[in-house]
């Protein structure tokens, strides 16, 4: 542990001609980024993926914030100040991203398949994966498989991936997590 904390402290150095702090901190601050840093940074999301979150973030906050932000409206150049609507690229995410939700509230009525709250919560939210993995009750390794394949799913649902790939990303997620019908009490 001693040697693993001084490589730290080594490359924090090296990368900053500052003090970047003690390895301990260090190590303590690299569990604790957000997990798509995390996943990107072990190279197990690319560019695609990257895209797919930034389009659910997007989305996420348009939505949350439509009553909110009306001012933001007044500075469109191509629009009256009276008009209501989006700009394409924005209508296209929220359009994308309430599909994929419908698609995946529908399978947890069915199933109980946490995948939406999962990748909420990695792209919305920012919770560290160990968080994630502790309010859905799965280990740390599926729900990073969940993240990944979460987000993969939501770029082939919105076509931004094409062929076998998307196909692969598609029935990939739906894998993830044991599909299992709930009793039900009438």
């Amino acid at each position: 542990m001693r040697r693993e904390v001084r490589k730290v402290e080594a490359a924090g150095r090296e990368a900053t001609a500052g003090d970047p702090g003690t390895g301990q901190t260090i190590i303590r601050m690299q569990r604790h980024q957000p997990p798509l840093r995390t996943l990107l940074d072990a190279r197990k999301i690319g560019p695609d993926e990257l895209a797919a979150a930034e389009q659910i973030a997007q989305a996420a906050f348009s939505v949350a914030t439509g009553g909110i932000l009306r001012a933001v409206q007044l500075e469109r150049i191509h629009g009256r100040p009276d008009e209501r609507d989006w700009p394409h690229t924005l209508a296209v995410a929220v359009r994308n991203y309430q599909a994929w939700q419908r698609h995946w509230t529908a399978e947890w009525a069915r199933t109980r398949n946490p995948m939406l709250e999962v990748v909420w919560s990695a792209v919305v939210d920012e919770q560290p994966i160990a968080g994630i993995a502790a309010d859905i009750g799965y280990g740390h390794r599926r729900t990073t498989r969940a993240i990944v394949c979460g987000i993969r799913h939501y770029a082939a649902f919105a076509n931004m991936v094409t062929g076998i790939q998307r196909q692969a990303w598609l029935d990939a997620a739906q894998h993830v997590f044991a599909r299992t019908v709930p009793d039900t009490t009438s």
